[in-house]
């Protein structure tokens, strides 16, 4: 059930009686840029933890604990190039507490929506630097993650430096260093009046009651975002590769392959069972044949990534395997090109990706981001998921798979002959 709250603002209630919990998410989308990330990440930190009614973490906690121990929390996400700011909130139903929680629990989002801790200068001064500092600490801990380094240098590879997209959604450490309390009240005013926001309810609510409360928020009229979430690159016909040293025991080899197939479109389903087949199931050419026979890679698995047109291969290696497993992989996908697979194997893989989409329905969370990922694509309409899946022919997958073409390798790890 959707209903306008405002120009640009959607509540979309979720009746369900499958889950003991209440789950709220109110959402804020704005086009990512070169230098907003940042911000709206500090903001989405400060946001959570305080607001005028309640100052501190430590008051803000206590009205939780009284709501039998909700949970709020923010961060940031992107969806292909959209850049989302994210509340969530979690109560137990009022059924199930015999009492009334969730009318308190959306008074308190509203608290911290519209009311934060701010005075004439901006934003708290003490609280800003707090999560400032925390952010900061979250920004550093990153590169004691080398798959995660790694993962990020091929992005920034595979998409032109101008691209909005070569830059991290959740922020750089160079970017923060220049926010304050006052800097972020142009970003916080930016979201509440201009973002488009999507609020969903999931659980066994009264429709009618949660519509009313809603209403009351003060959102204005604002423009409904221009763009859908996919975004476009051409394939550029050099290849893009950086071989960096470090002194790590596990080398990282990732690479990316140009692929013009989008979510939802008609190559979308075929494309997400190819993958299965390439490395995203454990019934998949890299899982079996470069990590399980070969025992080159101590993990090897692909993603597709549906909102910016490409796929992604990750590999943790020995350096003196690079050549070995780079050749394999390549093979993997001359493999599937040429449509060397078996009915059997395209069976297995359409059975995972089947099985792990209904798994993950009885996840609220990704009923949620189904749908709002449904709704910043375009796509809000129900679909059949599953019969989708298993309708794609051996055919379809092959002509998929000639789509791919080896755009970006990115390597971190020991000295490798080249």
């Amino acid at each position: 059930m959707d209903y306008q709250l405002a120009k640009g603002v959607k509540l979309h209630i979720i009746p369900s009686s499958q889950f003991r919990l209440t789950n709220i998410l109110i959402n804020f989308s704005a086009m990512q840029t070169t230098n907003n990330a940042t911000a709206r990440h500090l903001l989405a930190n400060v946001l959570e933890t305080s607001c005028q009614k309640y100052p501190t973490q430590t008051l803000l906690a206590r009205r939780l604990d009284a709501l039998f121990g909700a949970v709020v929390s923010a961060n940031v996400a992107r969806v292909g190039q959209i850049h989302t700011l994210r509340m969530r909130a979690q109560v137990v139903n009022d059924r199930q507490a015999q009492t009334a929680l969730l009318m308190p629990l959306i008074n308190l989002l509203r608290e911290l929506v519209f009311r934060p801790l701010m005075n004439e200068k901006g934003f708290d001064a003490a609280t800003v630097a707090v999560q400032k500092k925390s952010l900061a600490g979250s920004l550093a801990a990153i590169n004691d993650d080398k798959q995660f380094v790694a993962y990020q240098r091929l992005a920034q590879l595979f998409y032109d430096q101008t691209s909005p997209m070569y830059y991290p959604s959740y922020g750089t450490s160079s970017d923060l260093d220049s926010l304050n309390g006052g800097s972020l009240v142009s970003t916080y005013r930016s979201l509440r009046d201009e973002d488009q926001v999507d609020i969903f309810v999931l659980g066994e609510v009264n429709t009618k009651k949660v519509r009313q409360a809603f209403a009351k928020w003060p959102f204005r009229d604002r423009q409904p975002l221009a763009a859908i979430a996919d975004y476009h690159q051409s394939f550029h016909h050099r290849l893009r590769q950086q071989l960096d040293s470090d002194d790590i025991e596990q080398a990282k080899l990732d690479l990316a392959y140009h692929l013009p197939v989008y979510y939802r479109d008609p190559g979308y389903y075929p494309g997400l069972v190819m993958n299965g087949l390439l490395g995203g199931t454990p019934y998949s050419k890299l899982f079996l044949n470069v990590r399980e026979k070969e025992s080159l890679a101590y993990y090897a698995d692909s993603q597709l990534r549906a909102f910016s047109g490409h796929v992604v291969i990750e590999t943790g290696i020995s350096a003196n395997n690079y050549q070995r497993v780079r050749s394999l992989i390549e093979q993997q996908i001359r493999q599937l090109q040429a449509g060397q697979f078996t009915s059997e194997q395209l069976e297995e893989v359409k059975q995972s990706l089947i099985t792990s989409y209904r798994v993950g329905l009885d996840n609220p969370l990704n009923i949620i981001e189904h749908r709002l990922v449904n709704e910043l694509s375009g796509h809000p309409e129900l679909f059949n998921v599953p019969e989708a899946v298993g309708l794609v022919t051996k055919q379809e997958v092959v002509a998929v798979a000639k789509q791919l073409k080896l755009q970006a390798v990115y390597y971190l790890g020991g000295d490798v002959d080249e």
